[in-house]
């Protein structure tokens, strides 16, 4: 009987909550007013209070019979909240002054932890989260508020609403979550900050990271949310603090979206906005991690890809591709900040020795990745581990980081006397020099060689010396300039040039 009465009081309190939702404004439903006064917002408020739900550890079984008519009452509500903080803005102060953005706020905690045993429950846990994010959408006191809420007196840094709407199973849920992350970080740098300094948020930031990472579909509507949150975050110059946070290689969903920022805001007035000298450092981190997973992957033999020894058993693939995923987004972030010559840039790379972590790089995929006249019989060695053929093409992609590398050294070589003086140093002058060769697995990279020797020369004698020291005319020289009557040589001004061979010119003088 007990039960029975419960079950004909929820069913009375879910008729009041649907009376309301009829009467919520709509487009479809014009002639209704958007304006609520207190004492309404008021008796809504009785209504979710009255439709609590105990908490999940101490739930009942009786309880448990009335989810479904709870949530579906529940959800009525929050439909009733979302029309009305949509179709006029001055209710959401009066709203939020009768409890009700703490009610929608425990109604998403409530349903989401229930979404799995009670389809009711997921749907009101979308519809709330819908509710919530009209709630504040607009209003910089209620965002302030809310974000601080959540991320600094939560029991633990996942029970946020965030966190149970970006983990919630249901992609409408998701969305909806993403949505009200975005309403309340958009613009506002306080919000923004507040979740790149808290543990909770940091949580959530990451959580953002991944699924850009991880979403391939560029066009969709999820990858675009997930990018103006990131960008908020760039611009708010927090990207370094979560890159620092990563203790492994697993960051490559943060330095996609700087990519594609600096690809967007290519010019230096623009990116000279976001990079700073800890972000800089940030990204020579993650250089050096993807570094040392490939030297684990390539050195644990004299030559790990000969065909002498078989590394398929050894590749750590998921290793592999994460490192991948960083480079490349890291060598297009680099190319397009180094291209305009900043000074500024340049001389945070030199700080950080971002350098030592490029000619680091470049002399490793140097020394694995054969050159045309060897890949077509060792292709077959590249470290698969049995994986699929992504797998396996990642590993091929890793050819073309030796073009975006010597760019990059080109770039930053080109105006800076030090940069040059370093790259000599360290190596990399002479790792461009044997790049001057035809390689049809990189079919434009003696030109790209090229192209950043001129630059490294430009006006240093010491480097002009140590070509000339190495027999530049030997590193330079290849087959088809000598089939050709062709020969490769360095100008008084440090510049390459080729002319006919010296023997073909004393031939034709006889």
């Amino acid at each position: 009987m007990e039960q029975n009465e419960s079950i004909e009081h929820v069913s009375q309190l879910r008729q009041e909550c649907a009376e309301y939702r009829q009467r919520s404004p709509h487009p479809s439903r014009p002639y209704l007013t958007a304006s609520v006064d207190l004492a309404t917002w008021l008796d809504v408020h009785r209504l979710f209070e009255s439709l609590k739900i105990s908490p999940v550890d101490v739930a009942s079984d009786v309880e448990d019979s009335l989810l479904a008519i709870q949530a579906e009452g529940l959800t009525d509500l929050c439909l009733y909240v979302r029309n009305t903080a949509a179709m006029d803005n001055s209710n959401q102060d009066v709203a939020s002054d009768a409890g009700i953005v703490d009610d929608v706020r425990r109604t998403i905690s409530d349903m989401a932890q229930r979404e799995m045993s009670c389809s009711e429950a997921m749907r009101c846990a979308t519809v709330s989260a819908q509710a919530l994010s009209n709630l504040i959408t607009g209003n910089r006191r209620l965002q302030q508020s809310l974000v601080e809420q959540e991320l600094t007196t939560s029991v633990s840094t996942i029970d946020t609403v965030f966190c149970y709407l970006l983990a919630s199973i249901s992609s409408q849920t998701n969305t909806a979550g993403l949505v009200l992350l975005l309403n309340c970080l958009k613009d506002n740098s306080k919000t923004t900050a507040l979740l790149c300094d808290t543990e909770a948020g940091r949580l959530i930031a990451n959580k953002v990271g991944v699924l850009f990472g991880d979403n391939e579909n560029d066009e969709s509507d999820t990858k675009t949310m997930l990018y103006v949150i990131l960008s908020q975050i760039i611009e708010c110059g927090k990207l370094d603090m979560l890159l620092g946070g990563e203790s492994e290689v697993l960051a490559y969903g943060y330095l996609d979206a700087l990519a594609v920022y600096c690809n967007e805001h290519s010019a230096a007035a623009e990116y000279e906005k976001v990079i700073s000298k800890d972000l800089v450092a940030a990204l020579t981190d993650v250089l050096s991690k993807s570094h040392t997973v490939l030297v684990h992957a390539w050195e644990g033999t004299a030559d790990a890809l000969s065909p002498e020894h078989d590394t398929s058993g050894n590749a750590d693939m998921d290793g592999i591709m994460d490192a991948h995923r960083c480079l490349a987004a890291i060598v297009s972030i680099l190319g397009t900040i180094t291209t305009d010559g900043s000074a500024s840039i340049i001389s945070w790379l030199l700080e950080c020795e971002t350098m030592h972590m490029v000619i680091a790089l470049l002399g490793l995929l140097n020394k694995h990745l054969p050159r045309i006249e060897t890949a077509q019989e060792r292709q077959h060695n590249l470290p698969t581990n049995g994986a699929d053929p992504d797998n396996t093409e990642s590993i091929k992609r890793l050819f073309m980081f030796k073009c975006d590398l010597i760019r990059i050294i080109g770039n930053i070589g080109h105006t800076s006397t030090a940069a040059q003086d370093l790259v000599r140093e360290l190596g990399g002058l002479s790792l461009v020099l044997d790049h001057m060769k035809i390689d049809d697995n990189h079919p434009f990279i003696k030109e790209y060689a090229i192209v950043a020797l001129k630059g490294l020369l430009h006006n240093n004698r010491a480097s002009q010396d140590f070509v000339r020291e190495m027999n530049v005319v030997e590193a330079a020289q290849n087959p088809e300039l000598a089939k050709a009557g062709l020969q490769a040589f360095v100008n008084d001004d440090g510049h390459v040039s080729v002319k006919r061979a010296a023997s073909d010119t004393k031939a034709e003088n006889h």
